[in-house]
């Protein structure tokens, strides 16, 4: 449609045509390959969702989601599923079940980080007890993902929390290791879905592991009220950037940012909506870009009634001020979670087609930004 358009204006306007449609080209190009990674109804699953990426230090790609079984609540039955890549991302192997769904359990939110020492990889997720309440869990795979842990709990680290909460998620998404070895994983917090949305004081804090993961403790909350779904990127003086999907929008957008100066100690106590990332309230993929300081990168659903239209933004003063830089899928699309291949490669995971709420098709894109 967008191209017939085009043409269609290059006919009337004749000189006109290279300004017009140089937005388009730039989309156009900033695709190198797309792969379908899960197709719609694949291994008689009704979907996949909620997704975790990463590319470990041997260059494999490591692609998680919620194999949802029969329907697509979030707490209805669901596994946990892994496709890996050793090729960047041209082919996957098959599904494989990380966490096993046995008499309806709810396995919600990969979320994904390696230890550049150990080379252990950590997979965090959640069983989901009819959205009132969950249990946090984690395994570990030393051989590149291949296999994995028994599973250790830690749910225990947020008992006791001066804001009611009894519901955590992990992520989705991935973690990071900050530059003096700390993991970091965030998780989202509520009380029960029996409470009305203003009253589950949502809110987000971080589990840590000074020791390479043989230990985690938690940081300090964000504030309470708003704040689910987040991704966080270590900033080039040390601080944390948390972006994070909102309960409410404010003129477009459904995201907003706070900082760490302490290592996820603590977070700054006031929300600072960012008014250039507009869209559909949804997750989105966050990294920054180390061969460019200060870049980062966010994929998201831009549209701002729908989700649809995944786009890529990226700013060159570590969130200050955003460029969008093209479209990935036109049309529905949904969650997405990015990250790094060794030759710069910027890989973006994410749902599209299907319905509103849940995607037909899971795909794997990869662009250049130099």
């Amino acid at each position: 449609m967008m191209r017939n358009f085009f043409k269609f204006i290059y006919l009337k306007l004749g000189s006109s045509f290279l300004f017009l449609v140089f937005p388009f080209f730039v989309e156009a190009q900033l695709i190198l390959y797309k792969t379908p990674v899960w197709e719609g109804k694949e291994n008689d699953m009704f979907a996949h969702f909620v997704y975790g990426l990463t590319v470990t230090d041997k260059g494999s790609i490591l692609a998680f989601a919620e194999a949802r079984i029969d329907n697509g609540k979030d707490d209805g039955p669901h596994h946990i599923v892994l496709k890996r890549s050793t090729d960047q991302g041209r082919s996957f192997s098959p599904s494989s079940i990380i966490v096993d769904s046995k008499n309806g359990q709810s396995w919600a939110n990969p979320t994904v980080v390696q230890d550049q020492k150990t080379k252990k990889i950590f997979l965090f997720y959640a069983l989901n007890h009819e959205n009132v309440h969950t249990e946090v869990f984690y395994k570990i795979s030393g051989d590149d993902g291949i296999t994995w842990s028994s599973p250790k709990e830690v749910t225990a680290l947020f008992a006791g929390n001066r804001h009611g909460w009894t519901f955590h998620l992990p992520g989705p998404g991935h973690g990071i290791q900050l530059k003096n070895k700390r993991i970091i994983v965030p998780v989202w917090h509520r009380k029960s879905i029996l409470f009305t949305s203003s009253q589950r004081n949502y809110g987000v804090n971080c589990l840590y592991s000074d020791d390479h993961g043989k230990t985690w403790n938690v940081g300090g909350d964000t504030p309470v009220g708003e704040l689910n779904e987040s991704q966080v990127v270590e900033t080039k003086n040390g601080n944390i950037l948390l972006i994070g999907r909102t309960l409410n929008g404010y003129f477009g957008s459904h995201q907003a940012k706070v900082w760490s100066y302490d290592k996820g100690e603590t977070w700054t106590q006031k929300l600072a909506y960012d008014n250039a990332l507009t869209g559909k309230v949804c997750d989105i993929g966050l990294i920054d870009y180390p061969s460019k300081p200060k870049t980062l990168v966010i994929s998201q659903p831009a549209d701002i009634k729908q989700r649809k239209d995944l786009t890529v933004r990226i700013s060159k003063n570590e969130g200050e001020i955003w460029t969008t830089i093209g479209l990935l899928e036109e049309g529905g699309s949904s969650y997405s979670d990015l990250a790094i291949l060794p030759d710069k490669t910027v890989i973006c995971l994410y749902g599209h087609g299907g319905t509103a709420h849940m995607p037909q098709k899971v795909s794997l894109v990869g662009f250049k930004l130099e």
